[in-house]
């Protein structure tokens, strides 16, 4: 039975972003598009994620 949710690599999410938020990060990634012209939302908010993460293990880790 699939759900269509997920794969091998990876997994729906759904999460609720407040406007204005939403409105910084879609600014944030047409700056980055200069750089990088497959920047987009998904690939922003990972990347943020993934640097949290990085920050919350080095505390851990001291």
């Amino acid at each position: 039975m699939s759900s269509g949710n997920t794969n091998n690599k990876s997994a729906k999410k759904n999460i609720r972003f407040p406007h204005e938020l939403i409105e910084e990060v879609d600014a944030s990634v047409e700056r980055e598009k200069n750089k990088n012209p497959s920047a987009n939302f998904s690939s922003w908010v990972l990347d943020a994620c993934e640097r949290k993460l990085k920050i919350e293990l080095s505390k851990n880790n001291q």
